[in-house]
């Protein structure tokens, strides 16, 4: 399976220490420079594990007229949606909403942070799903009450 990823998902992943559990379930995970960047340039939490993850491939947009396709997101979630698309990627991990609509106008499959440990969860490799929320919030992650409880309603 051939998977692209947005900075956020990378940097909540790592703060909750599941950052493996991408390479888990994908093998080798696709990041445009741009991500790469904004998720190693600082000193986030996880920066480290990001740079130091060798399934992790850095991969560079080919063609940089399609950047201009999609002007109002940032540069690294323009950079995912094209790589996604370019490499044919079978699904995109992103979170912000309006990066998500736009992949999903191009016809990528598209899974958030919150989806992915949904998943990860109902595969046993995530042991307390409320748990991993309230860490996750307590990162600074967003999320209204009633997604909250939808979640662990599902």
């Amino acid at each position: 399976m051939k998977v692209v990823s947005n900075s956020s998902p990378l940097i909540f992943l790592s703060a909750l220490g599941l950052l493996d559990v991408l390479r888990i379930e994908f093998g080798e995970v696709l990041i445009p420079e741009m991500v790469y960047q904004e998720v190693t340039a600082n000193d986030l939490k996880g920066s480290r594990a990001v740079r130091d993850a060798d399934w992790i491939a850095v991969v560079a947009v080919r063609d940089m007229a399609h950047l201009s396709m999609l002007p109002v997101l940032d540069a690294g979630e323009r950079e995912a949606i094209i790589i996604a698309s370019e490499q044919n990627a079978d699904l995109l991990l992103m979170d912000d909403l309006a990066g998500r609509r736009a992949a999903i106008m191009y016809g990528i499959n598209v899974m958030g942070t919150l989806g992915f440990l949904k998943v990860m969860y109902r595969k046993g490799r995530v042991e307390n799903l409320r748990d991993v929320l309230d860490e996750l919030l307590g990162h600074g992650f967003r999320m209204d009450a009633g997604l909250y409880r939808r979640i662990l309603e599902d």
